[in-house]
């Protein structure tokens, strides 16, 4: 049984190295964003093995996987989950917390990853993994969501994992419209949109800002939504175009009218279809503990 479990991310290079050499051999991908690609990969292998160095000379007992993989999660005694990689990476991860009672923590593997969620970069490698033997972080306790999907069709509810930064409930196909049946407390709207955000407090400086959302506080246990360029009718009044909720107050509830929609889960982290008819309803999911930079 391991103290910590290292979550590592697959490169780009690991996935398409080969179609990136083929172009650039035939001068399609540009010298510099080859160079790019590469320094990148090399800078995330390092990261890993001075992670992995680490943990082995602070007597730090581990168990590592990759993030890509199927059917990995912490072990009953894990105290830290520590990602190498980036937002995306750590994000991915967070998936698996089921519990309070586990850390996550973030490296940034290369200078060309985002890392706003991270605790730091290869240089605070030995600094991480000592907090981690210490057991001494200095954590921001992040409210999550999950999603409740009741089927039309009668069979049973399922849930989705718990969303660390965002949801996006949209069309399936980007360019259709999404029609939907939108509920909050005892306001009730049909509306025509591109989608709707709904964000906890860490998420709320991702897409949903970039929608008009608020920035919040790291801490705020409320939750925001946003309609995405909601279609106005002549003579209708929209309230339920943006706002906050607490689910343990006020249930957000969406019926989907689209032949086919998605909820995306933290970006493309977690997808789950959507028919015709199905209801979403979002409820708090159990909070974590993410170390600050």
């Amino acid at each position: 049984m391991a103290q910590v479990l290292l979550v590592t991310k697959t490169s780009g290079w690991d996935w398409h190295g080969d179609w990136y050499q083929t172009q650039f051999q035939k001068g399609a991908l540009p010298e510099s964003d080859y160079k790019r690609i590469k320094l990148a990969h090399t800078e995330h292998q390092q990261s890993v093995e001075k992670t992995r160095e680490a943990l082995t000379k602070q007597g730090v007992s581990f168990r590592e996987v990759s993030v890509d993989q199927e059917n990995w999660n912490p072990d009953a005694d894990t105290a830290v989950m520590m990602t190498v990689g980036g937002d995306g990476t750590l994000l991915a991860a967070s998936h698996r917390v089921q519990t309070d009672k586990i850390t996550l923590v973030g490296i940034r593997s290369s200078g060309t990853s985002l890392g706003y969620l991270c605790a730091g970069g290869v240089d605070r490698i030995p600094d991480v993994v000592n907090s981690a033997k210490e057991n001494s972080f200095r954590v921001t306790e992040a409210s999550r969501l999950k999603a409740e999907i009741i089927p039309a069709d009668g069979s049973a509810t399922r849930f989705t994992p718990p969303a660390l930064n965002d949801f996006l409930y949209s069309n399936s196909n980007p360019a259709a419209t999404t029609r939907y049946r939108i509920n909050l407390g005892d306001r009730e709207e049909v509306h025509k949109s591109s989608g709707l955000w709904v964000s906890t407090a860490l998420g709320s400086t991702a897409g949903i800002y970039a929608a008009g959302g608020v920035v919040m506080t790291r801490t705020d246990k409320t939750f925001q939504f946003v309609v995405r360029e909601l279609i106005r009718a002549p003579g209708r009044n929209f309230y339920l175009v943006n706002g906050f909720f607490n689910p343990d107050d006020k249930t957000l509830l969406i019926e989907n009218r689209c032949e086919k929609a998605i909820l995306a889960a933290d970006g493309n982290h977690g997808i789950t279809q959507i028919g015709y008819g199905d209801k979403v309803k979002f409820h708090r999911a159990s909070s974590i503990k993410i170390a600050q930079s």
